[in-house]
């Protein structure tokens, strides 16, 4: 009789429970309807307030250089260049495989457009524990015969500057202003398309 009385009880026991677990939970969702639906939409707005009027963007504006190529000696400077139509800027490191075998890459896509587009390779830069210099560039472009400038940046600084960190990158300039980066190997026909579209 006991037992009877004690099964009852745990099973009123355990209704009551469930009964305040629904309550509970018809209460957070009451409160989530109440209070999120209206917390979301300000969250929404609120950012899309922030974005149309106070994120900026990254500076598109190139930052200006003026560098030495070392095996000719000459000396070139940005803003000779930054808006006289496209130019074409590779980041590279002399050591680096990708920048190896891009070179003749971009040695045949200078050939084709060297009478519409303005092309520069800058190194100076680290890799791994060893970091090129004035003489590893000026070799580097002889050994790849390459046609165009090789600069050496002294600071260290530029490439980090356009916001690259990997070898190798290119930044397209145009009136001054970045309007195309990539990190990573580019075949001709890629550069090519790349090249064609800037110049239209």
């Amino acid at each position: 009789m006991a037992s009877k009385r004690k099964r009852k009880l745990e099973k009123k026991s355990s209704k009551d429970f469930k009964d305040k677990m629904q309550a509970r939970r018809a209460s957070a969702n009451d409160a989530l309807w109440t209070y999120g639906l209206p917390l979301a939409v300000i969250l929404v707005v609120g950012l899309g307030i922030y974005f149309a009027f106070f994120y900026e963007l990254g500076d598109p504006n190139a930052e200006k250089w003026e560098l030495e190529d070392p095996q000719s000696g000459e000396v070139y400077a940005s803003e000779d260049y930054y808006n006289d139509g496209l130019t074409v800027v590779e980041f590279f490191n002399t050591k680096c495989g990708h920048c190896q075998d891009q070179a003749p890459v971009l040695n045949k896509v200078y050939s084709n457009y060297s009478s519409q587009v303005n092309m520069f390779a800058i190194g100076g830069y680290k890799l791994g524990s060893g970091q090129d210099s004035a003489s590893s560039i000026s070799n580097f472009k002889l050994d790849y015969n390459m046609q165009f400038p090789h600069l050496y940046d002294p600071s260290g600084e530029l490439m980090r500057d356009y916001g690259f960190s990997s070898y190798p990158s290119l930044a397209f300039i145009k009136n001054g202003e970045i309007v195309y980066s990539h990190s990573g190997k580019m075949t001709e026909s890629q550069l090519s398309v790349q090249i064609d579209k800037y110049l239209e």
